[in-house]
């Protein structure tokens, strides 16, 4: 939670400026919370010129402008960041996991009771790819062994789609699993009720990826797994799931057993301008 120290608090106002919750006000020039109202997005933290707000009264460090990175590492960062698929049987440090994980909290959000549940353990992760598996499975025995199934697709404009999943599926089955030896899988975790809770679960996922590929960690957003093992009740019961949570998100970490060499380029956003 924010925490203000009375002594230190000039009554500037800037607090309660930039406060779009409307929780800060000034009693006797010294700014208060109503913790009713709080959303806890430490904007406050971040904008007080005498650092009398803090979060759990740990204090706030200024801002370092010599260690920004440039335009060029930037580049260098997003475009050798891809998509690992395959990792490597090697462990992650826990602290290094706990670093990476917690990068997640200085995402944007709508959703502040998230909580990151990391599995590193390879028996868990076999059992939650078995798992995963027998989903598929019934997932291809209803949706592509039916010639019907495939007919109809194509008469209400899910053939493209449709198409592109089917050898993704018959290459897990054919192999027997869905995971390449990740060292560990992520998973964001809320309140099911809370709305736009799946964006909000992305930008955390994408601030772990880049401090991943920093720390020569590869990582690949799982997308389509999270919704079967949230549905699969043994699933839950390994993750220790409560009765109103929610996969949101999820993320396979490793290290890369390839080695991508070049950053492909030539690819542009297609953007379209309104205005003059």
């Amino acid at each position: 939670m924010v925490v203000i120290d009375q002594e230190k608090c000039t009554g500037c106002g800037s607090c309660v400026r930039i406060c779009h919750e409307g929780c800060i006000s000034l009693f006797d020039g010294v700014a208060s919370i109503n913790y009713g109202y709080c959303s806890t997005c430490s904007q406050c933290v971040a904008i007080c010129p005498e650092q009398a707000l803090s979060w759990d009264s740990v204090p706030p460090t200024a801002f370092d402008e010599t260690r920004m990175p440039s335009p060029e590492q930037l580049d260098e960062l997003f475009k050798q960041r891809r998509s690992t698929r395959t990792f490597k049987k090697d462990k992650i440090d826990r602290v290094l996991l706990e670093e990476t994980v917690n990068y997640g909290i200085y995402a944007p959000t709508h959703n502040y009771g998230f909580r990151a549940i990391v599995v590193d353990d390879d028996e868990i992760i076999e059992t939650l790819d078995r798992i995963l598996m027998r989903f598929v499975s019934m997932v291809y025995n209803v949706a592509y062994r039916p010639k019907i199934v495939g007919i109809l697709a194509r008469l209400v404009g899910l053939s493209e789609e449709y198409l592109l999943n089917k050898p993704k599926i018959e290459s897990s089955l054919e192999r027997g699993f869905a995971f390449h030896h990740p060292a560990a899988i992520v998973f964001i975790v809320g309140d099911k009720w809370i709305p736009l809770s799946v964006d909000s679960a992305q930008y955390a996922l994408a601030n772990m990826t880049s401090y991943a590929q920093a720390e020569g960690i590869a990582s690949c957003l799982w997308g389509n797994g999270p919704i079967f093992v949230d549905r699969s009740r043994a699933a839950r019961h390994h993750l220790g799931l409560r009765r109103r949570d929610r996969i949101f998100g999820a993320l396979l970490l490793g290290y890369p057993a390839v080695r991508f060499r070049n950053k492909v380029e030539g690819r542009a956003m297609v953007i379209q301008w309104n205005g003059g």
